[in-house]
Formats: C-alpha cells, sequence, structure tokens
C-alpha cells in the first residue's frame, strides 16, 4: 500500500515541479446502468519536452484515486482514443455496483513518458435506479389544429451502444440526434412532430430509452411520458332513446343527446330535420317526447367555446296502427274497374276486400299488393264488366296487432257513370236537381198565390179578361179565341141537347157522358156594352168562394166563359146542364 502512495505523490512532486503542464480533461461524473457498458470522455496536455515521446506504445491506464491500486477497470476497457494525439476517450463494459469510484488517468508510454494526471479525477457512479429519458416540454395545454413538438432526451453512457428511443404511439414525423454536453458526455435526442387532435386530448404520450446490456441480462427499458391537454369542439354526438326498442304512437320517450368536448359543452339543442329545413324542437342534454307516426329528420347539436358538434340523424322505431290514405282512389275504364287502397302502419298492416259483403281471397288475381316500404303498403283490385255490373258494395279493410281502418268506395256512382258515358259530375247533378225542384216549388206557389189572391172585381174597377161582357147590339167575332170554346153545331151532333126557350130541360144520361169528352171548336160572338153593378152586386162577387170564379151565360147557341183561369177545369169537366137564355 505504501508503495503506490509514495508513486502518487511523487507525480504530484513532478506535475508541480513542471507549472501543471501535465493536465487532463475529464468529466466529474459519469452514471451508467448495471451491467451496461460506459465511456468516459478524456482528453490530456503535456510539457512539451514529451512530445516526442509519444507513440504507439504509449498506453492508458486508471487507478483508484483512494488507494491509488490499479482499477479491473483497465481489464475490461477498449479504448477508444487515440493517445498520439492525446485523446484518452475509454469505454468500459459490463459495469457492476463495486465499481463504483474516483478515477485517475495515468499515462505509460513504456519510455520516460510515465505521467499519473492529478489535477483532475472522474467519478463512475454504476447503478440499478437509472435516470429516465426527459420530455419537453413536460406538461402540454394546447388547442385543437394547433402544431406540436415534443423532445425526448436520454443519456449515452456508453458511445458504441446509445439507447434507443421509442415514442408511443408514433404520432408524426420523429428525427434522432446523438448530441454532446460542455462536459463531453453524450445524451441522444428524439423530436416527433403532430398536430393536435382531440383523439390525443389526456392519452398517455411515452418515449421510452432501452440500454442494451453486456452481462447477458435483458435490455433495460425506461420510460417518460405525459397527458395532453387538448382543447376541441364537441365530438362523437350521438342520440341515445329510452326504451330503445320500438314505441307506440303516442308513447313517451327520452332523448340523449351525449358528445365529448373540451371544454364541457355549454348548450344542447335538439332539431328535426325535413327535407333541407332543420326545426328546432327542444333544448338540454336529456329531452322527454311524446312519439308521433313520423319520427325520422332527428338530431342534436352539442356547444361549447370552441365550436359546436352534430349528431348522426336518429329515427325512432315507432308503431301505429294503419289508417287508409286518401290517396286511395277508383278509375274506371270501359270494362274494368281498378281500386287502390293505399295504407300505412306498423308492424306492417295486412288488407283484405270486401265485394258485395262477401271477401275476396287475397290471393286472388283480382288483388295485387304492393309495399312501397316497411311500413307504407298499396292493395290494388281489379273487378272486371260482368262482376262489377252487379256490384253494389266494395270495401277496403286494413289491420294490425295495434288496430284497423276501413273504407267503402262508392260503387253505385261509378255503376251509373258506366251506363252513361258522358259522366256528368256529382257537382252538376245536385245542381240541375236543385234547379228543378225550385223551378217546381216557385210554379206551385205562383197557382197557390192565383187561387188564393184572385184581382178584385167591382165598383170603379174595370176587368179585363179573356171574355167580356158586350152589348148586343154590338156583337163582332173575336178570331183569337176561337180555340177555347165550342160550336153548337157540333155539340148537337155529339148528341147533346141544346137548350131551349123559356123552360130548362134535362140531358139525358147518355148524352151526358159522350158530351164529358167533347171540346168546343168555334164561338158565336156578341158584344154587350159594360153593365153597371150595384154595389150589393160587387159585395157579393168580391166575398163569393173566388174572385176570379167565371161568369157563364148563353146567347143563342153559345156558352160563354168569362175567365180563361177556369178553362182547364171546363175542359177537364164538361156537364150537360138545362140553361136559360
Amino acid at each position: 500500500m505504501a508503495g503506490p502512495l509514495i508513486f502518487l505523490l511523487i507525480g504530484s512532486v513532478l506535475q508541480g515541479s513542471n507549472c501543471n503542464s501535465f493536465e487532463v480533461n475529464l468529466p466529474q461524473t459519469v452514471k451508467v446502468m448495471t451491467g451496461s457498458c460506459v465511456t468516459v470522455p478524456c482528453s490530456f496536455d503535456i510539457e512539451k519536452k514529451y512530445e516526442q515521446n509519444l507513440n504507439d506504445n504509449c498506453e492508458a491506464i486508471w487507478r483508484s484515486r483512494t488507494t491509488g491500486d490499479v482499477a479491473q477497470l483497465t481489464d475490461r476497457n477498449l479504448q477508444t482514443g487515440d493517445l498520439t494525439n492525446k485523446n484518452c476517450t475509454t469505454t468500459f463494459s459490463n459495469m457492476q455496483l463495486l465499481d463504483t469510484k474516483n478515477y485517475i488517468f495515468r499515462l505509460d508510454c513504456n519510455n520516460a513518458l510515465k505521467y499519473n494526471f492529478l489535477n483532475a479525477d472522474v467519478k463512475i457512479e454504476v447503478t440499478d435506479n437509472f435516470p429516465s429519458p426527459t420530455l419537453t416540454p413536460s406538461t402540454l395545454k394546447i388547442k385543437e389544429g394547433e402544431s406540436v413538438s415534443l423532445t425526448c432526451s436520454a443519456p449515452a453512457p456508453c458511445l458504441p451502444h446509445p439507447p434507443t428511443l421509442i415514442w408511443t404511439p408514433k404520432l408524426g414525423d420523429i428525427q434522432e440526434t446523438l448530441q454532446e454536453k460542455l462536459d463531453k458526455t453524450k445524451f441522444k435526442t428524439s423530436v416527433m412532430n403532430f398536430t393536435a387532435s382531440h383523439l390525443h386530448h389526456e392519452q398517455k404520450i411515452s418515449c421510452t430509452a432501452v440500454y442494451k446490456k453486456q452481462d447477458g441480462g435483458s435490455d433495460a427499458p425506461l420510460t417518460k411520458s405525459l397527458l395532453p391537454d387538448i382543447s376541441y369542439s364537441p365530438k362523437n354526438v350521438t342520440v341515445s332513446v329510452s326504451p330503445s326498442g320500438p314505441v307506440v304512437k303516442n308513447s313517451n320517450v327520452t332523448l340523449t343527446c351525449n358528445s365529448d368536448a373540451n371544454p364541457a359543452e355549454k348548450n344542447y339543442t335538439w332539431y328535426r330535420a325535413d327535407g333541407g329545413q332543420e326545426t328546432v324542437f327542444g333544448n338540454g342534454k336529456i329531452l322527454n317526447i311524446k312519439v308521433s307516426s313520423d319520427m325520422r329528420n332527428l338530431f342534436c347539436k352539442a356547444v361549447n367555446e370552441i365550436g359546436e358538434g352534430r349528431s348522426n340523424l336518429r329515427h325512432i322505431d315507432v308503431l301505429f296502427p294503419p289508417p287508409i290514405l286518401l290517396s286511395s282512389n277508383c278509375t274506371k275504364s270501359a270494362n274494368q274497374l281498378n281500386c287502390s287502397c293505399e295504407m300505412e302502419g306498423k308492424p306492417t298492416p295486412v288488407t283484405h276486400w270486401f265485394l258485395n259483403g262477401q271477401p275476396v281471397s287475397p290471393s286472388s288475381q283480382m288483388v295485387t299488393n304492393e309495399l312501397l316500404n316497411g311500413s307504407h303498403l298499396r292493395s290494388i283490385i281489379t273487378v272486371n264488366e260482368p262482376q262489377y255490373r252487379d256490384l253494389s258494395t266494395l270495401l277496403c279493410f286494413s289491420s294490425n296487432s295495434l288496430g284497423s281502418a276501413s273504407k267503402q268506395f262508392f260503387v253505385s256512382f261509378l255503376e251509373s257513370s258506366r251506363e252513361n258515358q258522358g259522366q256528368i259530375p256529382l257537382s252538376g247533378f245536385i245542381a240541375t236537381v236543385g234547379v228543378f225542384l225550385l223551378v217546381v216549388f216557385a210554379l206551385l206557389v205562383f197557382i197557390w198565390f192565383q187561387k188564393t189572391h184572385p184581382k178584385p172585381r167591382g165598383i170603379g174597377v174595370d176587368i179585363d179578361t179573356n171574355a167580356c161582357l158586350m152589348t148586343e147590339e154590338n156583337q163582332v167575332p173575336n178570331p183569337t179565341e176561337d180555340a177555347i170554346y165550342a160550336n153548337s153545331a157540333e155539340l148537337s151532333q155529339a148528341g147533346i141537347g141544346q137548350p131551349s126557350n123559356g123552360t130548362d130541360n134535362e140531358i139525358s144520361e147518355s148524352s151526358r157522358k159522350k158530351s164529358e169528352d167533347v171540346v168546343y171548336a168555334s164561338v158565336n160572338w156578341s158584344r154587350k156594352s159594360k153593365t153597371k153593378k150595384t154595389e150589393n152586386d160587387a159585395i157579393m162577387n168580391l166575398t163569393g168562394d173566388s174572385l176570379v170564379e167565371e161568369e157563364k151565360f148563353e146567347r143563342g147557341d153559345m156558352l160563354f166563359v168569362s175567365s180563361a183561369l177556369e178553362m182547364g177545369s171546363l175542359y177537364a169537366e164538361v156537364k150537360p146542364r138545362n140553361v136559360r137564355k
């Protein structure tokens, strides 16, 4: 032990006497993982007079500073430096915990140049707890869409075997470099560049340094991680429905709008999509509604301070009974009747046709069923000419598990239209009947009015009737009224008796019967001056059964009628009577 100490002291004295021209540059500390290799960077300088002693025979020797013993590292060293160029960098392999010491460098050139460099030493620290890599920045808070650059750094104590750096996950381009510190020790860096996405929010990003061992053990991985804080608008917006299965029309359901956002959502809005239009029908994350038969065009929007997101369209499966649609109708050709019955319901409805109350088999060739979509059904029945000639009723019946509906077609109207190819519209037919009834009603009112409100005849009133009273002296025939009277000669030929002067003769029964069918053909007219009736006569005339009652009298062989209004009754009933001259 005394010999090595004396040798070190002598070296120190020599170094001091030569004004410290012998110098070495070493790092203060080099850390290495147990079982791995380590490279100690080293450079030196000597007095100029010894420059010529540097040759290939020079050797680097590492001694313990405390004991002066030649370190066991010498047996495991791999000299990587060129001593002739004053480079004493040395790599040692398979470092163990006992190798943790402070070491000095000794140059031995097997000539006059032998020297212990005591001005500096290096501490080689072998540890099982090797430091993990470093991530820069250590925290990440950024908005979606912005660029990110992460740097992973790890010590490289063994220059021939630097650590392998692995990114998890690999989010973008990676660039690696081996860099050097001021003390000449090495470290490896890996830079990963990517664009921030909502997928990266709170997703662990790790960098792992893997060190190779020479002691036969497995490679040692060391990992450093961070959780990025990425701000982003609502994503993955979805709509959930409770109950989730099919629901009956008019029942209550709960809608929930779910989304992923950072920061949290401020509000939710519910929309119904109808073609190109979007209609708001509710607000809030949870919405309770009563379902209708159509719950398709349905989605929600979630909004935060970054932006908004919308869900996909959601369709609620609604069950409802099958009403028959207004589009159901009948068309008729020359020899066929085609009736279409359209319905919409869920579960899918079934259809039955009834002709004159009798069911038609669904498999009949008369019936064709067409499913337009999952809930819309069209059923068409074809009735040929021989069948619908006697058709009185045609009924369509639709049903499913929730209910039923029926529609009767007006086949009687179609049948009448078949007979009349002109096909008067129903509205025109009703109008025509209405006008006819009004005309008949007006005519009846007019007749009733004429019978109940006769024109007055009396004092101070000249009554102009179809037959006027005339004087015997001014007898003038009126040819325009000949048609409403009968000639007495013709009556005689028919067997009707003529009246006699001064007495009333009764007409025989056979002659009376024959006279009932006789119509007068001609009249002998006589004109009389108007006679002035007394006031009593006028009163009696006005208070009679009818103010328009005719005045009948005989003039020769003529029966004169004073009012044409009573002609109809005369034509209908002609009775023989005894008349006075």
